[in-house]
């Protein structure tokens, strides 16, 4: 696998793969570790199995070694993180079902998690002992996944209250490798940023693409997203020549007007992905990073990653519509379709079609979802795997434009979200009978999300009460960002003309 070939060939200079703090990993030690974490998973359970590794975390240093150990013993890894719930955790192992569960977070620590979910455990230190025990064993590179070879499984949300997993393989990596790896490297700078979390797809461009560049990762934690003065004095040392990350964080640093060139005199380019990139945010740093690239992409989970790529221009943001979400890449294709899968004419919107050789082989465990949103399609000589994406797209000459959600998908600060995943687990919560949740747009893309409940019989407490104990209850169920901001207590809803609740007439309520 090119990922690992490259870590092995940077692994013979002193260059720095990974600044996590005050910790530094080099090439060499990054694939020292990961050797001695293949080696372990070969000793134990041998090189004809492939279970998957569940790996529980955020952005400690032992993460990517682990991650890429996975690889080596030729088995994927799934990583989740600390923001996810013990509740969907436990759907993820239940899942999974591995056979060891690298838990460097201790989420096991208070009892959480039943034992005969996740198999062996081990925690952090045992990961360090693994380092030391297994240390100068190199396992042989026939051992690594091969292409067809899942290397990743991502869970996201499921229309069922269940997280879907979706596993990318090693060709699929390759080829997201091949197509959009010089976006990364026109950057002379040497560090690029590490702030996605692993168990979120953008993650890939930094710690693949990235590190099959030899760039040095630089990670911005939790803790430092929740201390802004901090976050800017790391920023100032940090070197960064590549910002990797959704446009919702970037909003966020942009606020202070300390976040420009000459806090990050390095920097060269902007790379976003994962949602909507508006004309206020490309705006601002074309005024404090005069000359720098703002490059927007776009793809979901089940392309590995993006599928497109484009630099922004100053004409783009002169016209009155959106930000193009980008060209596609060399290899990719797009066919936009209406509700018969027939192909539309330029300027028409409809269903956009993904066909690549980035498109996954379909949701783990789940041939039925993966009957429903992948193809086969034949054409220019080749068969190539297809991905319906819900998304409602137009195109104009070499650009394409977004126009939303075709069902209930929705994004929002980069997180893909099921609608319908919420309002079941909304459903979990004590006294809800009914929950419709509506996303509220702002500046051209999801701002919140907004839940309408009624109750099973009257709470004793105030309206805002009563959502607040919604919502603490509701923690239990999901990841924080899929709570809704604003709960709306009715005592029914409205129905349309096919018998179901009139979402239509409730967003009007939004307005």
């Amino acid at each position: 696998m090119f990922i690992l070939e490259k870590i092995a060939e940077y692994a013979k200079t002193d260059r720095v793969a990974l600044i996590n703090r005050n910790e530094r990993l080099t090439f060499a030690q990054m694939d020292a570790y990961s050797d001695a974490v293949a080696a372990c998973l070969l000793a134990q359970f041998g090189a004809e199995d492939r279970t998957p590794v569940v790996i529980y975390g955020h952005k400690q240093t032992e993460m990517l070694p682990c991650m890429y150990g996975a690889l080596k013993a030729g088995r994927a890894y799934v990583p989740v993180d600390i923001t996810v719930p013990a509740d969907r955790v436990r759907d993820i192992l239940d899942t999974v079902k591995p056979k060891l569960f690298i838990d460097l977070a201790d989420i096991c620590s208070g009892g959480e998690i039943p034992a005969d979910l996740y198999g062996q455990r081990v925690d952090t230190a045992a990961v360090q002992q693994i380092f030391a025990e297994y240390a100068g064993q190199k396992p042989d590179a026939s051992h690594w996944v091969q292409d067809a070879d899942p290397c990743y499984i991502l869970f996201t949300s499921g229309s069922t209250g269940k997280p879907k997993g979706v596993p990318i393989s090693k060709a699929n990596l390759d080829n997201l490798y091949r197509e959009f790896s010089a976006w990364v490297a026109d950057a002379k700078g040497d560090v690029i940023m590490n702030q996605i979390s692993y168990s979120f797809d953008v993650s890939v461009v930094s710690v693949y693409v990235g590190m099959a560049l030899g760039k040095t990762l630089y990670t911005i934690d939790k803790g430092m997203m929740e201390n802004l003065p901090e976050l800017y004095e790391k920023l100032a040392t940090s070197q960064i020549a590549v910002w990797v990350s959704t446009p919702s964080f970037a909003e966020m640093c942009v606020v202070s007007p300390r976040l420009d060139a000459n806090l990050l005199p390095q920097m060269e380019r902007f790379i976003f992905c994962g949602e909507v990139l508006t004309h206020k945010l490309t705006e601002t740093l074309f005024a404090r990073f005069p000359g720098r690239a703002v490059v927007n992409t776009y793809g979901p989970t089940e392309a590995t990653v993006l599928v497109t790529a484009m630099e922004v221009t100053q004409a783009m943001l002169e016209d009155t519509r959106p930000i193009p979400i980008g060209i596609p890449l060399n290899e990719v294709r797009f066919a936009i379709v209406d509700e018969a899968g027939n192909e539309l004419p330029e300027g028409e919107t409809g269903e956009l079609l993904i066909i690549s050789d980035s498109v996954s082989a379909g949701y783990f465990g789940r041939p039925d979802l993966t009957a429903q949103r992948f193809l086969e399609w034949k054409g220019e000589g080749c068969v190539k795997r297809g991905y319906r994406t819900g998304d409602a797209v137009y195109r104009l000459g070499q650009y394409y434009y977004f126009c939303g959600r075709i069902d209930f998908q929705v994004k929002l600060n980069g997180y893909r979200i099921e609608l319908e995943d919420i309002e079941n687990n909304m459903m979990r919560v004590t006294n809800v009978a009914r929950a419709v949740v509506l996303p509220v747009s702002k500046e051209e893309k999801i701002d919140h999300l907004v839940a309408f409940v009624m109750l099973q019989s009257p709470s004793q407490l105030s309206a805002l009460k009563t959502g607040l104990a919604i919502k603490e209850e509701l923690k239990q169920y999901l990841p924080s960002y899929m709570i809704p901001r604003k709960i709306v207590l009715r005592e029914s809803f409205p129905i349309n003309t096919n018998g179901k609740v009139d979402r239509k007439q409730l967003a009007l309520e939004l307005k």
